[in-house]
């Protein structure tokens, strides 16, 4: 994209001329230049503004306007008050032109959100800063994104599961560097937008590195796993929990979808302890065994021929007492394992708070420690020269390295207290089952025992309540039985289809490279060049050697300049001198501007010359700036306050006049600001 012009128009109280400014740009290099204060950046303001990018700029949107094209300006010694005022900027992209108007101030509000297009003659309407601004055809930044030519990519959003595009907010930070905060760091003005690691998405989307595609599959995969895994835990919880109700245990699968697989899943039951205490019983045996007994009790009932005799029936009685005595045993133990569960929980809890207060002392003093400069507290004595510190006698450290490795350590316990926390819940739904079905068990034995009684009053009667109840009960067990084999073979169905949903996954996540040798030929290339413009030929970048310094595809600041020094890791902007850091910047955008298919294809650098840049810096950036074939423009005042070497336009072009093409935009050759008569 090229920027073409630039115009303001301003209309003022008691006067029917129209005020504002009017600037062309040529491909290549185009220098604002003018005074301090004489309204360059306010210039480059109503670019972003037409942009929809004054987000970029920082603060209330409401401020970040000057007041010279808002409010009010001074012209020839008189303040005029302004009552309407636009922007408007002429773009061009392949062989398309259009003409964005964007109002400043009027009578309505609402205009501030809205774009005016002129594109052949075409006038269209667009919105900005609404919903749908990205993704609907009457939304400006979709237009953008269209005229551009470029497909936005999508990633994650960082804290929740919400599918995103980057947004072109994000995108334009390489291309429009602000003067104040702009020049602080790598994108330093990208909004954030929830997006993780939206620095590093940029760098991966203006490269066409692959891992942007993979990173965000690998983000889909991880996310359908959380999905799987969480109806896998679902479903056992339910299997397992209908299991306990009626007294089986789940055998043979694992609550953790990782650790099984199909032919475990296969081979799992449901069972229970037999009645003789000596072996596992599955559900399919316990049926046939009920099917058996409820055969032989409606014969015996049909027969009207009970088997039961007078001293059957009191062994009977002593066995289901004694079944009694034994569940009512289990139950006892069932509750003094859960009251002791509920104690250790309430202990939990409480050395929850406790280290929760002590995390939170230890990170006040850390922050604390951070304000104290190293010498503050002296080691020895002034008098005698002993030491003063006991943790220096005793060859105790108290660092603060100490106290984040505390901080570490203490946060690991919570977590596990926690995780304690939260396995009782599951715990305490199976106590809730396992007791309710033995309760259930000592009531069916109870009146079991109730009508043998009854039968030995009566023994004479043909047919004993007894072997009716038992009739009963044994129906009842084989129906509920039946439904509980039912949902176990369709749940288990499920867990297969789940299984075998996760391994692909798990197989998918293994295939996909976040880096290939693709990305790093791309990355190589990136860093070979950027590393040539920090070199004496051009910026001479001096903090560090050349050679330490790396663009690497891996944590930490990954695809961002970092320095190594043997082992050592660290960002470039701690390790560079201020100005040094201010020549990468130029380096970093410049590189990108040429090599990127996906940039937006122009460079704004306002006041490129921070921290008191020498003349030969400038230069190089100039002399480097005019000789590219994408159009830059800089914003570079006139003066300095500063008599040493510091660079100033006239220095600059002294040295650079005759060499290169550029473009020179003086706003203030009479020493007036830039908004004037039109």
């Amino acid at each position: 994209m090229r920027i073409n012009s630039i115009n303001l128009h301003a209309r003022v109280v008691g006067s029917v001329e129209e005020y504002g400014f009017s600037y062309k740009f040529d491909s290549g290099l185009n220098i604002i230049t003018g005074h301090n204060s004489s309204g360059k950046s306010t210039i480059i303001s109503c670019i972003y503004y037409c942009l929809g990018m004054e987000q970029l700029l920082g603060g209330n949107r409401n401020l970040i306007l000057d007041k010279s094209i808002a409010r009010e300006f001074d012209h020839k010694g008189k303040t005029y008050i302004i009552t309407e005022s636009r922007a408007e900027l002429e773009i061009s992209h392949n062989n398309r032109t259009a003409i964005l108007k964007r109002y400043i101030k009027n009578d309505t509000n609402d205009n501030k959100n809205k774009i005016i297009i002129n594109e052949n003659g075409n006038v269209s309407s667009y919105l900005v800063h609404t919903t749908g601004d990205h993704d609907r055809a009457s939304g400006f930044y979709n237009w953008l994104t269209l005229f551009l030519g470029i497909k936005l990519p999508k990633t994650y959003s960082e804290n929740t599961d919400q599918v995103k595009h980057l947004y072109l907010q994000n995108i334009f930070p390489c291309a429009l560097i602000e003067q104040t905060k702009g020049w602080s760091d790598f994108f330093a003005q990208m909004p954030n937008f929830g997006i993780k690691d939206a620095k590093q998405k940029l760098i991966e989307f203006l490269l066409n590195l692959e891992s942007l595609e993979n990173e965000f599959k690998k983000d889909i995969l991880i996310q359908e796993e959380k999905n799987i895994k969480s109806t896998w835990r679902k479903k056992y919880e339910r299997i397992d929990g209908l299991a306990s109700e009626h007294g089986f245990i789940l055998k043979g699968i694992n609550s953790d979808l990782a650790s099984n697989d199909l032919s475990n899943i296969s081979m799992s039951s449901l069972s229970k302890i037999s009645d003789d205490k000596k072996q596992w019983v599955n559900i399919e045996k316990e049926l046939t065994e009920l099917d058996s007994k409820l055969t032989s009790t409606i014969k015996n009932i049909k027969e009207k021929n009970s088997l039961l005799t007078p001293r059957l029936i009191k062994n009977s009685q002593e066995r289901l007492q004694s079944e009694i005595a034994l569940i009512n045993r289990q139950l006892r133990t069932l509750n003094i394992e859960r009251n002791s569960e509920k104690q250790k929980i309430e202990e939990y809890k409480e050395s929850i708070n406790k280290l929760n207060i002590e995390i939170e002392r230890l990170d006040s003093a850390l922050k604390l420690d951070s304000f104290l400069p190293e010498d503050k507290t002296p080691s020895l004595c002034p008098l005698c020269d002993h030491e003063l510190n006991i943790e220096s006698r005793l060859n105790i450290t108290n660092s603060k390295m100490n106290f984040r490795d505390s901080i570490a350590f203490l946060k690991s316990q919570r977590n596990l207290y926690l995780s304690y926390i939260s396995k009782h819940n599951e715990l305490d739904l199976k106590f809730d089952n396992i007791s309710s079905y033995l309760v259930n068990e000592i009531s069916l034995k109870k009146n079991e025992i109730k009508n043998l009684r009854k039968d030995i009053s009566s023994f004479e009667d043909s047919t004993l309540r007894t072997d009716i109840l038992t009739e009963l009960t044994t129906s009842q067990k084989i129906d509920q039985y039946k439904k509980l084999l039912l949902s176990f073979k369709a749940i288990k169905t499920d867990l297969k289809d789940l299984v075998v949903e996760f391994t692909k996954l798990k197989d998918e996540k293994t295939s996909l490279r976040t880096s290939d040798e693709r990305d790093n030929v791309k990355i190589a290339f990136f860093l070979k060049k950027f590393k040539a413009l920090l070199g004496q030929e051009y910026f001479n970048y001096t903090s560090n050697h050349i050679n330490h310094i790396a663009i690497q595809n891996k944590p930490p600041s990954r695809l961002l300049p970092v320095v190594i020094t043997g082992r050592d890791t660290q960002t470039i902007r701690l390790s560079s001198s201020a100005s040094d850091f201010i020549r990468v910047q130029w380096a970093f955008y410049l590189t990108l501007l040429d090599t990127s298919i996906n940039h937006p294809g122009f460079l704004i650098l306002d006041e490129p010359g921070q921290h008191a840049m020498n003349v030969e810096s400038m230069v190089a950036l100039l002399t480097y700036s005019a000789s590219s074939k994408k159009q830059i423009i800089m914003c570079i005042s006139k003066d300095t306050k500063d008599k040493s070497n510091t660079a100033n336009l006239n220095k600059i072009l002294a040295k650079l006049e005759g060499q290169q093409k550029y473009k020179i935009i003086d706003i203030d050759p009479l020493e007036q600001k830039c908004v004037g008569s039109r």
